[in-house]
């Protein structure tokens, strides 16, 4: 039961993110001037840095004004000034007194990473969103208030630049400085992030979680939530036997410093282990759908990840599930209102908004307009200006809109824009596959010739590379190897099983033929505009190409 000095820290939390919560409101009712007062801060950040000053932002005193003065960018164009921040020169991009905390990390659409700066505006922000996302989800289920939750965080600082600022993921930042009197309502400490291979980091959140009432869980990747599910099942015995002992298994923590800072409150508790037991026998199996007596889950439920919402019902149980809003490492889109959809309202206090209507996606000189032209039923790539530094960036994130909250969009992630598959969150781009293999063929010493990757749905998905019989010395591990090494998402996902290893098929040279013709014929353009294709980035383009009714049978 949660003591008195946590109802009170409770309270003053709750009252907190009461008032963030109703300063959203006003600003959907008035997003003219909402996105002026995140402007200002975004100018604060930036405005007398050296791109700043290039670029005159200083003069800059509306988002139209923003338009006229910057370019549109995408990540590459940024690359060489970040790159600079990370050597320690953060006049290159910021203005004097600016702070870099860490880089964010996450794929680009080069084999090297994308490192995002996070200055301490951009934490506020990021928390503001998240309070703001919190507070609503607990409003809609007050009987989680005050009872543990299940948070699975990344590390922040698994890597360090040459001026040693971490690079990581923000969630870690965020867990790492959290107040402690809030801490203890998480039942992961910030020091689980250093439990490696990811398997044995499930597997301690599942140890620690298993003793205590959790309310739900909240994890960016549904996959995340059958991994920790089932990794509980597997290790079911050396679990069930760390309850009743008090312990914490050495050989899946077998760093005993560390081991014994996560085990620091563990105490022998056989009446849950045997009650664990007794779960076990009667079902065959170990779910948290059992043994919590949870109220929701949150997690992405959109784009290709709703995929995995019935298998993490299986685990899980039949219970709400919110989305957590369109949210990447370069700030948060969209906060989702109501349980069962993707759809989220624009959270115009995080960023200054653009976006390119989606059949100017490709356009050399796009159209682009601010939250109030949106038209319900249409598609637009995402573009935003917000406290990491990054001005009229391209997110290059489609979403459709879907009418209106007061005077903000009500918006639905889609998909990346552009040939990005990511059926676990790899965001694998046709540029990295092609590299890889070309890397892989190398590698075997034989001849590149035609080739196809794609996605297949499975438990969990993977992919498929196709390619000629003629090819017949290439083999999976070492395209797989390839792939994780240009995508440091994919690697991630396969390290920790959230996707299965690379198979290699292989085809006539006739059949390949015919599904050139039809990929050709799905473009729309002429023989001289057509350009083969690499990746198919869904499963259901993929089983469309290679129905049985085609010739692309293997052989």
């Amino acid at each position: 039961m949660p003591t008195l000095l946590e109802h009170l820290a409770a309270r003053l939390a709750y009252w907190h993110a009461r008032g963030t919560y109703a300063r959203f409101q006003r600003a959907l009712r008035d997003v003219e001037t909402a996105q002026r007062h995140v402007l200002r801060r975004v100018l604060r950040v930036v405005a007398d840095g050296e791109y700043g000053r290039r670029l005159g932002l200083g003069r800059v005193r509306t988002p139209a004004e923003l338009r006229q003065a910057a370019p549109l960018s995408t990540y590459e164009d940024y690359r060489p000034l970040i790159d600079r921040v990370a050597d320690g020169d953060r006049g290159a991009l910021f203005s004097p007194g600016q702070r870099v905390l860490m880089f964010a990390t996450s794929s680009g659409t080069t084999a090297e990473p994308k490192r995002i700066p996070v200055t301490p505006a951009f934490v506020a922000d990021y928390r503001r969103g998240w309070n703001t996302f919190g507070l609503k989800m607990l409003t809609d289920h007050p009987r989680a208030i005050l009872r543990p939750i299940l948070q699975c965080s990344g590390r922040h600082d698994a890597a360090r630049t040459s001026a040693g600022i971490p690079c990581g993921a923000i969630t870690g930042l965020l867990a790492h400085t959290q107040k402690g009197i809030v801490r203890r309502f998480y039942v992961a400490p910030p020091e689980l992030t250093r439990v490696e291979p990811p398997a044995a980091r499930y597997y301690s959140l599942m140890r620690l979680a298993i003793e205590r009432d959790v309310a739900f869980a909240v994890t960016a990747n549904p996959a995340t939530l059958i991994q920790l599910a089932r990794t509980a099942n597997d290790e079911s015995e050396t679990l069930i036997r760390d309850v009743r002992d008090g312990t914490l298994a050495s050989h899946m923590v077998p760093d005993a410093g560390l081991r014994r800072t996560l085990a620091a409150r563990l105490r022998p508790n056989p009446e849950r282990a045997a009650e664990l037991e007794r779960l076990r026998r009667g079902t065959g199996r170990l779910a948290p759908r059992d043994y919590w007596g949870l109220e929701f889950l949150a997690c992405w439920t959109g784009g290709s990840l709703g995929h995995y919402l019935p298998l993490v019902a299986e685990w899980w149980g039949s219970v709400p599930v919110r989305d957590i809003g369109l949210l990447a490492s370069e700030g948060r889109v969209s906060i989702p209102l109501e349980d069962g959809t993707p759809v989220g309202v624009l959270d115009v206090t995080s960023c200054v908004f653009e976006f390119i209507p989606a059949e100017q996606a490709d356009a050399a000189s796009p159209t682009c307009v601010g939250p109030a032209a949106l038209v319900p039923g249409h598609d637009y790539v995402v573009v935003l200006s917000n406290t990491t530094g990054l001005v009229r960036y391209r997110l290059d994130d489609v979403v459709r809109v879907h009418g209106r909250l007061e005077q903000a969009p009500l918006i639905e992630f889609l998909y990346r824009a552009g040939l990005v598959a990511s059926v676990a969150g790899e965001k694998l781009t046709e540029n990295q596959v092609v590299a890889a293999v070309t890397q892989a063929c190398r590698e075997l010493g034989v001849n590149e010739a035609d080739f196809l990757l794609f996605p297949r749905w499975a438990d969990p998905p993977f992919y498929v590379l196709l390619c000629p019989a003629s090819l017949e010395a290439v083999h999976a591990p070492v395209i797989d190897a390839a792939l994780s090494q240009h995508n440091e998402e994919y690697a991630s996902r396969r390290k920790s099983l959230r996707l299965g290893q690379l198979q290699v098929e292989h085809v006539s040279a006739s059949a390949f033929a015919a599904l050139d013709r039809r990929l050709a014929a799905g473009r729309r353009s002429t023989p001289e505009q057509y350009k083969r294709r690499c990746l198919l980035v869904t499963p259901e383009e993929a089983d469309r190409l290679l129905s049985p009714q085609s010739d692309s049978a293997a052989v």
